[in-house]
């Protein structure tokens, strides 16, 4: 019978499979719905205990993985749009990770494979510029309301049209998500406000 593999997003060749596949088995316990492992990067032979630390990064956060010898779990998570900076420092035998967050908490994991802590740095960069373009659009937004909002229709009493129907908002939404006129984001807010409205 074909064991069941947890899908990582990111998988190197050096990673040994097994021992992937049972911190990956742990952290899925902890992840929320739709929340994947993108990438986990593993201590190497310079830490001298017999259960290897990781860092596990996945769509929604980075998680600092560190089992003991009596089968006992510390997850340390900071979510990605808390994460204030994430940094890579390199030595000649390993790399160690350390993440920031705005509130100031701050967390170190050393002894990591060096070509790993590389592939992770990438990962850590990726969401970062993601959750950057979701800060602004949502400073944008807020600046929107703030302002008055958006208009979707012709002028309120306009002859033909009816500034109320919820329907020609929506299509009229999605019109401007097709358009690319705004975002996804955007678009979700927009309808969520009309859906919620009737």
């Amino acid at each position: 019978m074909a064991e069941n593999k947890i899908p990582i997003r990111n998988v190197d060749p050096s990673q040994e499979t097994e021992a992937l596949q049972k911190i990956a088995a742990e952290v899925t316990k902890v992840l929320t719905p739709r929340e994947e492992i993108l990438y986990v990067a593993m201590q190497n032979q310079t830490a001298l205990s017999l259960r290897k630390d990781c860092v596990v990064a996945t769509s929604n956060r980075v998680i600092l993985y560190r089992p003991d010898v009596l089968g006992r779990v510390s997850f340390d998570d900071f979510l990605w749009q808390d994460v204030r900076n994430a940094q890579i420092h390199q030595g000649v035998l390993s790399s160690e990770f350390q993440v920031e967050t705005v509130d100031g908490r701050q967390d170190a994991l050393g002894n990591l494979d060096k070509e790993q802590a590389k592939r992770l740095y990438g990962v850590c960069q990726q969401m970062d510029q993601e959750w950057r373009e979701k800060r602004r659009v949502r400073d944008m937004e807020q600046d929107r309301a703030r302002s008055g909002g958006v208009y979707f229709g012709a002028s309120p009493g306009a002859a033909g049209t009816s500034p109320d129907d919820p329907v020609e908002k929506l299509a009229k939404a999605k019109a401007m998500l097709d358009q690319q006129l705004i975002s996804e984001i955007e678009y979700e807010a927009l309808k969520a406000k009309v859906l919620a409205a009737m």
